[in-house]
């Protein structure tokens, strides 16, 4: 395999563990500057702690060390059979704690986006503040669900009503396959890119580590992502509207993979959030391209936001729609 990195110090995605109060093993990877600002990432989904290395160079550059774990059943770490979407915050932090971070920041990415707001709404008290970045919005809502294209809303509603067809069509061969054939990955996401995406997937370290973070995540099997289609489409038992922690979203207009819907939904129901929409931008251009303004507007957020339920006014890219 071609080596990831361009910058001959960039890690290369070996895991780190901690061990959780259950006794299960989280693998987790650092990117950027390992004495800066911690953020603890959510990856999408399906993927792994090594999708975080697309924002290596910029976290370096803005001072912020990142901090991504592998989600239960997930490349390295250790299964739970009684994961929820809420007890995320367990593990997260579980790992904060062994790492003495006693407040940190939170980037959720697309299908991390929920697991984002499961920490937002369970340890409140130890975030200083989130970026969403084109998430997953709650498809467990029949008009959230309905604004997605009708391939992936068939896949999700499948995994919902049937559990049993869903894991046979997410497992069995179907883990050896993806890590033997790193072509069906690329060419899956090509498939359903638009044009602002495919110019951005031109670059051969994104299509590197994104096919590599999906390969991370089927290596033991698809437990991790059966679990994740699955909670996607049960209620949450997140109270939306008591979350009032400054959270700044991003999201790209010609997103095909997560309807720009989902974005402006959170955006009325969550009262701290403010929204950037990135003309032409889409799920792979946005945080491509603009990594380095998604992490700065962390410490904005935080240091602007004052009392949790006072909502940040800063300013928005001059390119961003309000």
């Amino acid at each position: 395999m071609t080596k990831l990195a361009r910058d001959p110090l960039a890690p290369e995605g070996s895991p780190r563990f901690v061990r959780l109060a259950d006794g299960r093993r989280l693998a987790y990877c650092e990117y950027g500057d390992p004495g800066g600002r911690a953020s603890l990432y959510c990856h999408g989904f399906p993927s792994s702690r090594i999708e975080a290395r697309l924002l290596h160079e910029e976290a370096k550059g803005a001072g912020v060390r990142v901090i991504s774990p592998d989600r239960p059943g997930y490349g390295d770490s250790d299964p739970d059979p009684q994961r929820t979407l809420l007890k995320w915050a367990e593990d997260i932090l579980g790992l904060a704690d062994q790492l003495a971070l006693h407040a940190f920041d939170l980037i959720g990415v697309s299908g991390g986006g929920p697991y984002a707001l499961a920490c937002l709404a369970r340890i409140p008290e130890r975030v200083r503040a989130c970026a969403l970045v084109c998430p997953l919005g709650p498809i467990y809502l029949d008009p959230v669900r309905i604004e997605m294209r009708l391939v992936t809303r068939v896949s999700f509603t499948l995994a919902h009503q049937s559990p049993d067809l869903a894991r046979l069509l997410h497992g069995g061969a179907l883990p050896a396959l993806i890590a033997a054939s790193p072509w069906l990955i690329d060419g899956v996401r090509t498939l359903n890119a638009g044009a602002s995406d495919r110019a951005a997937l031109q670059d051969r370290l994104a299509r590197e580590v994104l096919t590599r973070s999906v390969q991370e995540a089927m290596r033991v099997g698809a437990r991790g992502a059966r679990q994740d289609l699955a909670l996607y489409t049960q209620p949450w038992n997140i109270d939306f509207g008591a979350l009032t922690q400054p959270i700044a979203l991003w999201h790209g207009d010609a997103d095909n993979t997560v309807p720009l819907a989902h974005a402006r939904w959170y955006a009325e129901h969550l009262a701290g959030c403010s929204l950037r929409i990135l003309p032409g931008e889409g799920h792979y251009s946005l945080p491509l391209r603009h990594g380095g303004d998604i992490l700065r507007s962390l410490e904005a957020e935080s240091f602007q936001a004052g009392p949790w339920g006072a909502p940040a006014d800063i300013s928005r890219p001059e390119h961003a729609e309000p």
